[in-house]
């Protein structure tokens, strides 16, 4: 009950707080399409990174927008950690490593994206529209539970952290 509170108040705080950050969505947006063009750049000359959050590898490219930095996905890990019931510390840590996981995550799912896109329309639509969604959700409780498995389990004395 407290994960869908603690996701309720973030999903009514967001919206107005994203006027408040739109320089910071949209920084994070252009770093995030020069994060991956330097991911893929190794394995290919074909990958440039344009104007504003354009990511190019061929003729094909991708527009990288707020959906596409992580940030949702982060939330909704951050309200997974704080509505578990443990120290500070350890939801803390849960933060410090469970948001790079996520932003890894989901710059290899753009630079995947880019690759599939680059030769078929067909299963592009299909990995960024079912796929990769799931693999998130997926990504999502996978470092939630990894989170609980080496960070928590061998708390004896819980305290709620929130």
């Amino acid at each position: 009950m407290s994960f869908l509170l603690y996701l309720g108040v973030i999903a009514t705080a967001f919206p107005a707080l994203r006027g408040a950050l739109g320089e910071f969505i949209q920084a994070s947006e252009v770093g995030t399409a020069h994060v991956v063009y330097h991911v893929m750049a190794p394995f290919s000359s074909e990958v440039r990174v344009g104007p504003g959050a354009i990511v190019r590898f061929g003729g094909f490219s991708v527009t990288i927008i707020e959906e596409c930095t992580g940030v949702y996905e982060a939330l909704i890990l951050g309200a997974a950690l704080l509505a578990y019931p443990t120290r500070w510390r350890n939801t803390f840590v849960g933060f410090v490593i469970g948001i790079p996981m996520i932003y890894g995550m989901n710059v290899a799912r753009i630079a995947v994206l880019l690759v599939v896109g680059r030769y078929s329309d067909q299963w592009f639509d299909f990995m960024h529209v079912y796929f990769w969604q799931v693999t998130m959700i997926a990504m999502i409780a996978s470092a939630w539970m990894a989170w609980l498995w080496w960070v928590v389990r061998d708390e004896t004395d819980p305290a709620p952290a929130g």
